[in-house]
């Protein structure tokens, strides 16, 4: 099992995360008092846990599935496919509208442009 199966991420962002993490921890730890600097840095390390799970829950999101893959991404897919299947039958049903309008448009053209050469002698 590769990091990037599991984390969604590959070592090089792990590696970055892990080095944005660290140099904020140091500097927190370096600008404060002791005691200070152990809250700010506790606070620093729960934001970094939390923001590394949003990070693999989004990337893991992003991976196709083997197969139709967990019920849940199967389910967000099918979902998402719903929702573009939506906007295609609206924008689908705008053409026809505008087709019908040019169609119209191009009739009134013809008329006047008959109507002109009755009265040109």
């Amino acid at each position: 099992m590769s990091l990037k199966s599991f984390f969604g991420l590959d070592a090089f962002d792990l590696g970055i995360h892990a080095a944005v993490t660290a140099i904020v921890l140091f500097w927190v730890t370096e600008a404060n008092s002791y005691q200070d600097g152990v809250i700010i840095g506790s606070m620093v390390a729960a934001s970094s846990l939390i923001l590394l799970a949003v990070r693999r829950r989004l990337a893991l999101r992003k991976q196709v599935p083997s197969s139709l893959g967990s019920g849940e991404v199967a389910a967000e897919r099918i979902f998402e496919l719903e929702q573009r299947l939506a906007d295609l039958e609206s924008v689908e049903h705008r053409v026809a509208e505008l087709e019908e309008r040019l169609d119209f448009a191009e009739r009134m053209l013809a008329s006047g442009r008959d109507q002109q050469k009755e009265l040109t002698p």
